[in-house]
């Protein structure tokens, strides 16, 4: 059996189109590999040709974008050793909600996240948020943090936590029954209440959060041990959530480390946070309440 001459051509013209995308994708997943290892490696400027070369083979990709953002940035720096968070950060976190008389002289606290536009990314199922509270309140009687997922008025997480009694970082990391799906959008609370009755006297503040997979970036990190070398991936990457995490992890670790501890005030000054936050202490946090 033979078939038509015209559907012969249309089926070699798409094969012919099939071959050329599955050769583009190779290149541009070949061209992102390599510049991860640049970067890992802290050689920025020949990373950034990488980004650009994968950029150009396909346009508009959000890890490409991203990418060739943070090596300008590290780059115009003049630091071998730097890292921060530059693609896709508009204005700095603000507080957002009410604050009532409960609260008149209060200090808002600080989400340590980059941006108050675009969700921050991350690639963990159970993220962790870190939210800077700038001094003790003794008219906070309950911390509240809250999940939502923009697609039910019902939060999918919600605690209640003891208050903390010093200024510093409290850390909440979601619950392994909480998995972030990829592709999900979600947004997330947090409040600090004087009055249960009277919530809109609360101190409130609110951000988003995405999951996110990149095959590449992952490829690069199964070769990387390092904490310190892996940040660097993740915030080449645009993974905020992923890189803050491991220099937090450090930083516990490494309390006196100089190399440690410039790491950590670069991700702070990349979101503009202020210096009061730089040498704060992590605080035990947070227990549910009963």
């Amino acid at each position: 059996m033979s078939f038509p001459f015209a559907h012969a051509q249309a089926t070699s013209l798409y094969q012919q189109y099939s071959v050329y995308n599955l050769a583009q994708a190779g290149n541009f997943n070949q061209l992102m590999r390599q510049g991860y290892a640049q970067a890992g490696q802290r050689n920025y400027r020949r990373a950034l040709q990488f980004f650009r070369q994968a950029l150009s083979a396909r346009p508009g990709n959000r890890f490409a974008t991203a990418a060739i953002a943070n090596m300008q940035s590290y780059i115009q720096r003049g630091a071998r050793r730097s890292i921060g968070f530059t693609a896709g950060r508009p204005g700095r976190v603000r507080a957002g909600g009410t604050r009532g008389t409960c609260f008149q002289n209060q200090k808002a606290p600080i989400p340590l996240v980059p941006s108050d536009q675009e969700a921050q990314l991350t690639t963990a199922e159970y993220p962790t948020f870190y939210i800077y509270i700038p001094q003790i309140t003794t008219e906070a009687r309950t911390m509240e943090f809250v999940l939502r997922d923009n697609t039910n008025i019902t939060p999918l997480y919600r605690e209640s936590f003891h208050p903390v009694q010093q200024a510093g970082i409290i850390s909440i990391r979601l619950p392994t029954r909480i998995p972030l799906q990829i592709g999900q959008i979600y947004t997330w609370g947090f409040s600090m209440i004087c009055d249960p009755r009277k919530r809109d006297e609360d101190i409130y503040i609110e951000g988003r959060i995405e999951r996110l997979q990149d095959e590449n970036l992952d490829t690069q990190l199964q070769t990387t041990s390092k904490i310190l070398d892996r940040a660097v991936l993740y915030t080449t990457a645009g993974f905020w959530e992923n890189a803050f995490t491991d220099i937090a992890i450090l930083r516990r670790q490494r309390p006196n480390d100089p190399e440690v501890q410039q790491y950590w005030q670069d991700l702070l000054q990349s979101i503009e946070a202020p210096p009061e936050t730089y040498n704060k202490p992590f605080l035990p946090c947070c227990t549910p309440k009963q």
